[in-house]
């Protein structure tokens, strides 16, 4: 609610803003200034990011590292981020040091040293960070499609610098930097959590009420020429990755233009939710192992975004098929229904964003420096009041065919996609492919499969209850202060007992799950879930899964109903596990792309080579190849109805209805003892993997023994990690 925010503007220009959040225990502390990579002249690009890193580096009466531990010995956190329009700091605390979590803020604002030998160090790290960039297909990617859809803006840069800018910056580059961007009235501060709002204004201004302000002087980049019709834009890359992605982009207006509330609806219309077109017309169809779409707007310009990853064989076909679903929004084949979905899961998104103490501060320092806090609030309703007729509208202004742009990476052995721009229009323009089924809106189904409503609590500590049904699964309550509701079904077991020619079969199953069960397809599945403004998913780990659903509060009993469906009675009809299959295949090879997943899934393999613990959670080809229908619901039934596992409920309401929701629906679970894991053996001897690949960088994974989760020598290897990083 707007009278719950204090919003005071200090003598010096300072924007500070303060939210009680109660019950939180924590209070998070944001800072916003309005400087990035837009900001930087071509002789200092990257310098913006650099002076994120030494911001925190040390201070007059703080060494180096000092701020870091302050911080950690007062139980918070610290972290930044740097991106084209600003640059932001944070730090989440218990509340009762929320005092000395503000000095250490106060004093890196207003007295950060950039020392010369600190600043050569880490350069060396963000020169490395840089490197790692190069070696991300996605991060190359996205990048390289700015450039591609611009012709002269500063956006068209590698955006935290390369190498030789980064080496010839000096420490009079970075305090010069600081000292221009870094003043009061170019910085917005939000303060959140279980403080009285105007203690913590007080405490603020008694801290940043002196640091003097002086103008900022920017130097503006080139000015972009607004897009001409023209014929498509086309760049391919090829390089050391195993599979495609696919970049489709246009050039669309910034943050504050009346059309932009509207474009963020269409990429929910698109693809938010696994009801959305292009899950169903691409993912759902195994084009390619994900799609999605967002609009960016970094400051005055923005760019909409369709980006698939996919297997080079494919790639023709799934680029058709999102280019064809965008044109049928272009055209106005959205329904009022399909807008309805897409209103919701934005919505949900919202209200899910503002759960936490730091999301609440950084909505209102990150509105406040675009143009005013309280315009975050007018552009959620500009969003849900379009219609279908205002989607058509705006896609047809802004997503013209004459107006794209599309940028292929793709693996260096695939043969090369297109010759030019008029050939990939050429494929655009070929076969149309088969729509999809339109979305209704539908009430959700009746709640059937209710059971006995037999359960007793057990204890209650705080605000947590422990209930248990008549069959012996325990029930766990916790009451929370918040709009949204989260319930799961979490498991002991799962891969743990897979064998090397079932490896992958737990994933598959907690996933193929969710995509229909006896009573609902697939659509039906995905439309109760977003209508309801919820989230459903699953999860692995070595030896547990789960699914969970999250829902606005006055949903609870739906999702329940819901969630026990999908957990209870999944169909695992073959289209759906032939979907999952591939999505998870693609995923084991996106995994060899990624130089941080990758040395770690190696030593894995050769810390516990023969047990489950060694075994990749997707599985192989050979081990997912051969599981259907018969073989998911055998693995289900044993492994997810009677099995070791908790229902857990957390939610802002009443923990005796809560519970008599889920005791009503839950009926088929039956509690058992979990199996037994063998001991894993670590090797007497060192071993070691090693895999060339063409990258920027080399990536090293080391792993020791360590004391098991029954240890209690376990939080003790807990504060040596964090010691040590």
């Amino acid at each position: 609610p707007a009278d719950s925010v204090q919003m005071v503007t200090l003598p010096n220009g300072l924007r500070v803003l303060a939210r009680r959040k109660r019950g939180a225990g924590v209070v998070a502390i944001v800072t916003y200034v309005g400087a990035g990579y837009f900001d930087e002249p071509d002789d200092v690009a990257g310098v913006s990011h650099v002076l994120e890193h030494m911001y925190f580096k040390g201070t007059p009466t703080r060494g180096v590292g000092e701020i870091a531990r302050a911080t950690k010995a007062n139980g918070g956190i610290l972290n930044a981020a740097t991106i084209y329009d600003h640059t932001h700091y944070y730090t989440v605390l218990p509340a009762a040091g929320f005092e000395a979590g503000l000095d250490i803020q106060a004093d890196a604002y207003a007295n950060s040293l950039v020392d010369a030998g600190e600043l050569a160090r880490e350069l060396e790290v963000i020169i490395e960070e840089a490197k790692r960039k190069a070696d991300t297909p996605v991060a190359v990617a996205n990048e390289t499609l700015f450039a591609l859809l611009h012709d002269r803006h500063r956006i068209r840069r590698w955006r935290i610098g390369r190498e030789p800018g980064l080496r010839a910056l000096t420490r009079d580059h970075v305090m010069g930097f600081y000292r221009n961007f870094y003043r009061p009235r170019n910085t917005v501060l939000a303060v959140v959590g279980d403080v009285d709002p105007a203690e913590a204004i007080a405490a603020v201004a008694a801290r940043y009420g002196l640091v003097p302000d002086e103008p900022v002087v920017r130097t503006p980049g080139p000015v972009e020429p607004d897009p001409a019709d023209g014929p498509l834009r086309y760049l391919e890359l090829s390089g050391d990755v195993q599979q495609s992605e696919l970049l489709l982009g246009w050039r669309t207006p910034g943050i504050m233009h009346a059309d932009t509330p509207v474009m963020d609806l269409i990429t929910a219309i698109l693809s938010g939710g696994r009801a959305s077109r292009l899950y169903r017309a691409v993912r759902d169809r195994r084009l390619a192992s994900s799609i999605h779409s967002w609009n960016f707007t970094p400051g005055d310009l923005g760019m909409f975004i369709v980006h698939a990853t996919t297997r080079p064989e494919r790639a023709t076909s799934a680029l058709r098929a999102g280019w064809d679903q965008v044109r049928r929004v272009r055209d106005g084949e959205v329904s009022a229904d399909e807008v309805e979905r897409a209103r919701r899961h934005v919505t949900a998104q919202w209200i899910r964003g503002l759960e936490t103490a730091e999301g609440q501060a950084n909505h209102l320092a990150a509105w406040e420096l675009a143009g005013g806090w309280a315009k975050g609030s007018e552009y959620l309703d500009a969003l849900i009041s379009a219609d279908s007729s205002a989607v058509r509208a705006v896609a047809g202004r802004w997503l013209g065919a004459e107006r794209a742009a599309l940028l292929v990476y793709r693996p260096a052995n695939a043969r090369a996609f297109a010759d030019d721009g008029a050939a990939v229009t050429a494929i655009l323009d070929g076969d149309r492919p088969d729509g999809v089924e339109p979305v209704s809106m539908s009430v959700p189904a009746a709640t059937v499969h209710d059971g006995s409503s037999a359960w007793r609590l057990e204890r209650r500590e705080g605000e947590i209850s422990v209930y248990r049904t008549t069959t012996g699964v325990p029930i766990v309550f916790q009451r929370v202060d918040g709009p949204v509701a989260h319930i799961g079904w979490f498991v002991n077991g799962g891969a743990v007992t897979e064998t090397d020619d079932t490896a992958g079969i737990t994933t598959l199953m907690a996933r193929t799950a969710l995509r229909g069960t006896e009573r609902r397809t697939a659509k039906q599945v995905a439309e109760d879930v977003e209508f309801a403004g919820g989230v459903l998913s699953s999860g692995t780990g070595a030896d547990s899964f789960q699914w969970t659903i999250s829902v606005p509060v006055r949903h609870l009993a739906a999702a329940a109903e819901l969630l026990a469906d999908v957990v209870q009675r999944p169909a695992f009809r073959a289209d759906a596990v032939e979907s999952e299959r591939a999505v998870a295949l693609a995923e084991v090879a996106a995994i060899r792309d990624d130089m941080y997943r990758w040395p770690l899934r190696l030593a894995t393999e050769a810390a516990w080579s023969g047990h489950p613990y060694g075994r990749h959670l997707l599985g192989n080809e050979a081990s997912v190849g051969g599981i259907g229908t018969a073989e998911l619901t055998k693995w289900h039934d044993a492994a997810a109805l009677s099995a070791r596992g908790v229902l857990v409920c957390v939610a802002d309401t009443d923990p005796d209805d809560a519970v008599a929701a889920l005791a009503r629906r839950f009926t088929v679970l039956a509690a058992s003892d979990a199996a037994q894991v063998v001991t894993p053996q670590w090797p007497i001897a060192a071993v070691e993997r090693a895999d060339p690949r063409d990258k920027a960088q080399s990536a090293l994974a080391m792993f020791f023994p360590g004391p098991g989760r029954s240890d209690e020598a376990r939080f003790t290897a807990k504060i040596l990690a964090g010691v040590a990083s």
